[in-house]
């Protein structure tokens, strides 16, 4: 599925950049050049619907105003956060970019995780996810600008599209002079009023889905993610493996009467250029020495559901008994036949050696997406209940709109210049000083420190991996 989807989606990807060229060229009388490479087409489309939604729930979105200026300074508060996290990270441990090799400051285009290898921590992006993402996205945060702005009278010149190639945006342009004679508090909830509506709409499609999975997919399997795993400190090696076996290529290491092992990657810490007082190495155990991979769906004659079901089945199995695994690589079966070693903590006690990624998350991160993502279990593989392929697109595509609403959520309320957080800072500070040279400074002083956060983490960046 995943090449032939590819090849439609990059033929759709060609298609609708044929359609927006010829648009653009019959209407290019109406079109305005922005920054040299940006096209807006002005339109009146959507401006009624803004009125009437507008008047029809005045006394609603009065009372949300205080909700919508609190929630776009969490967001700001949030996105700083989240940007310094980040440059510690980069400074405190450089070896990130071994593992994420894509750079820390990049637009979000179509196929980025298979541009840069992050294939194992999204799901594709084709161009039909990011197209009807943005779609969503772009009205949903634009229609949300136009409402407020009417709810204080703040007149409305126009709505339009914005082409920058294939990637299309939306924009609702206000009479800023109109704009500037309102309240400040009016005018914060106009500029917040787009990214609130982002939140919500991720919130939206996060039940979505939920429901989603819980309605297409069920349990089919334990999903390990390494091999069992200890330390050892270099001083205490009594012995080393001259040669490699087994499909791994181990190397045998020895402290004392315990053995250890260590694969092609492991064996790197061995480098006298590293200078290691600590190894990393695997346990002695039935699982690597066997080469086991893939999904565990059946030991035995017992079918496993998820790592329960394993546990369940293995407690009751001593040392030195046989096995017959099953797991499943793509859709192919493997069988392993594997005598169980002995629990390194329990004396008898039947061990296979296989290690899970922990179902909680680590600091605040690690619970924000322990939060969201909770429904799934990172220990069990779900299968399809129906028609893989559409559930799967679907299940995307929803997780997409949800994820690029959220992002966008964020990233706007960044007290960045060209942003809406930017004039939202800006105009927050004028509030509380009521000196707008003193608002002008900060807000010049903050936009330069970010931008020189980005330089930063791109210099890191580029050092690094390139």
């Amino acid at each position: 599925m995943m090449v032939s989807f590819y090849v439609y989606d990059i033929g759709f990807l060609i298609l609708f950049s044929l359609w927006v060229a010829w648009f653009l060229y019959k209407r290019r009388k109406n079109l305005k050049r922005e920054m040299g490479i940006a096209f807006l087409y002005r339109t009146q489309v959507g401006v009624r619907a803004i009125d009437r939604f507008s008047e029809k729930y005045s006394k609603l979105l009065h009372k949300m105003k205080y909700v919508v200026i609190s929630t776009g300074f969490v967001l700001m508060g949030a996105m700083l956060w989240l940007l310094g996290k980040a440059f510690y990270i980069y400074i405190k441990i450089p070896q990130i970019t071994d593992i994420v090799k894509a750079p820390p400051i990049a637009p979000l285009i179509p196929y980025f995780p298979k541009l840069f290898g992050m294939e194992s921590f999204f799901p594709p992006l084709y161009f039909t996810y990011f197209i009807l993402a943005l779609a969503i996205v772009a009205i949903v945060h634009e229609f949300s600008h136009g409402i407020f702005m009417r709810l204080f009278k703040i007149k409305i010149k126009s709505t339009g599209f914005v082409f920058l190639g294939p990637i299309l945006g939306a924009f609702v342009e206000q009479d800023q002079k109109d704009m500037e004679k309102k309240k400040k508090g009016e005018q914060m909830a106009v500029l917040a009023a787009g990214t609130f509506a982002n939140l919500v709409f991720a919130l939206i499609f996060w039940l979505l889905l939920i429901g989603f999975f819980y309605a297409a997919f069920s349990p089919a399997g334990a999903q390990f993610t390494a091999y069992s795993t200890g330390l050892i400190p270099v001083g205490a090696i009594t012995g080393l493996g001259s040669e490699t076996f087994g499909e791994n290529n181990l190397t045998q290491v020895d402290v004392g009467n315990m053995s250890y092992l260590l694969d092609d990657n492991l064996r790197t810490q061995l480098d006298p250029d590293k200078n290691a007082s600590v190894l990393l190495v695997y346990h002695d155990a039935p699982a690597i020495k066997a080469n086991l991979d893939g999904v565990i769906v059946q030991i035995d004659d017992v079918m496993i559901k998820g790592r329960d079901d394993l546990a369940d089945y293995l407690d009751g199995k001593n040392a030195g008994e046989e096995i017959r695994v099953v797991t499943n690589i793509d859709g192919e079966m493997n069988e392993y036949d594997i005598i169980l070693g002995e629990h390194p903590l329990h004396e008898g006690k039947g061990y296979v050696g296989i290690g899970f990624a922990p179902e909680g998350g680590r600091g605040m991160i690690g619970s924000f997406v322990s939060l969201f993502m909770g429904f799934k279990k990172s220990s069990t593989y779900y299968e399809p209940r129906w028609d893989g392929n559409l559930v799967v697109f679907i299940y995307d595509l929803l997780w997409w709109v949800m994820i690029i609403n959220l992002l966008v959520a964020l990233f706007n309320m960044m007290p960045l210049g060209i942003l809406d957080g930017g004039q939202f800072f800006y105009l927050a500070i004028l509030s509380v000083t009521g000196k707008k040279g003193v608002a002008k400074v900060l807000f010049k002083v903050l936009t330069y420190a970010i931008l020189f956060l980005f330089l930063m983490l791109m210099m890191f960046w580029v050092v690094r991996v390139l």
